[in-house]
């Protein structure tokens, strides 16, 4: 039987290895265009072709100023950038992303590709926590690997 995966363990890491900060949340979709190919051949059934693939990947965040000011500047500069997602590992049960330790994690298989962020959206409710959402629109492949790269 296979293993199945918690959401706690399926990640976005960003070009240099390291989980995206204080994720809640993270969604890969991937869409193919179809396109008709219809023909009196084929009756009352309708057939299609795929043309296009496309994929975008979200993330829902609890807000800090870095975080949210590293992925605004990558927006506004139109810059694109590595991402991967998938699976982590865990180096050491005692350390964690949140004092700083990115090397307790390291990546394991998962999806890799370019993307832009085209959509920040900061959420500021009175006496919650502040949060954001990320959208990551796909520009190229998204590549199957067998390693995340993690920063050390």
């Amino acid at each position: 039987m296979e293993k199945i995966i918690k959401g706690d363990d399926l990640m976005l890491f960003d070009e240099d290895g390291n989980s995206l900060a204080f994720a809640t949340s993270h969604q890969l979709t991937v869409s193919a265009d179809a396109v008709e190919t219809s023909s009196k051949d084929g009756g009352v059934w309708a057939s299609n072709e795929v043309n296009k693939i496309s994929w975008e990947l979200t993330s829902e965040n609890l807000y800090t100023a870095n975080s949210y000011d590293k992925l605004m500047d990558l927006m506004l500069t139109r810059t694109a950038i590595q991402v991967y997602f998938g699976t982590k590992k865990e180096n050491d049960p005692n350390k964690t992303v949140v004092d700083g330790d990115y090397n307790c994690w390291t990546g394991a298989k998962g999806y890799t590709g370019k993307v832009f962020i085209t959509s920040l959206t900061a959420n500021a409710s009175t006496g919650e926590n502040a949060t954001y959402s990320a959208t990551f629109t796909g520009t190229g492949k998204l590549i199957k690997v067998e390693t995340i790269p993690v920063v050390e």
